[in-house]
This record gives C-alpha cells, sequence and structure tokens, in this order.
C-alpha cells in the first residue's frame, strides 16, 4: 500500500526491541533500527495502542518528525484562532 510515494508506506509494528523494531510492510517483516531520536516516539505510540507507523522503504527508516515549517505550509488552516485548542479535552459536565 503505497499511500505517501513510491518509497513510502505504512508499516504494522509486531515487536519493539531495545534498539530496532520489527514491521510488517507489504505482507513483509522488516527489522528497522530506531535511533535516539525516535525510540521514545514509537515507544509512545505502541503504548497509546498506535501500531501504524509511516516508513520509507528506500532508506529503511522510520518517518517519525515533520518539521512545523512544512506542516504549516501543508496545513496552512493549523494557523487559524478558530482551531486552537480543539485537539484539547472536552470537560465532563
Amino acid at each position: 500500500m503505497s499511500v505517501f510515494h513510491e518509497n513510502y508506506t505504512l508499516g504494522l509494528i509486531k515487536e519493539v526491541g531495545e534498539d530496532d523494531v520489527l514491521l510488517t510492510v507489504n505482507n513483509i517483516d522488516i527489522v528497522v533500527p530506531l535511533s535516539e531520536g525516535n525510540r521514545q516516539a514509537v515507544l509512545d505510540a505502541v503504548t497509546e495502542g498506535v501500531f501504524l507507523i509511516p516508513y520509507d522503504s528506500k532508506n529503511n527508516e522510520l518517518l517519525m518528525t515533520v518539521e512545523e515549517a512544512i506542516l504549516y505550509e501543508a496545513f496552512p488552516e493549523t494557523a487559524l484562532d478558530e482551531l486552537k485548542g480543539a485537539t484539547e479535552d472536552i470537560p465532563e459536565e
């Protein structure tokens, strides 16, 4: 399943080790090394029950970071005042 580009797809996390993560990508198991920059993000995702992760098959790496400038360029609506606090929990009454 190519979601973003021919080299980018989604991987299903099967197992997380100390130095690597086992993914299933297009029905093939792949071991991807973890770096200091993405280790905590992967652990947090799995803890929250998120097992799908963007994967770059050309470079055999996880796509975990997005530069803020690129985010605002691609999704300018994120800067709208009307959306501030939209992801905060709604208090129970």
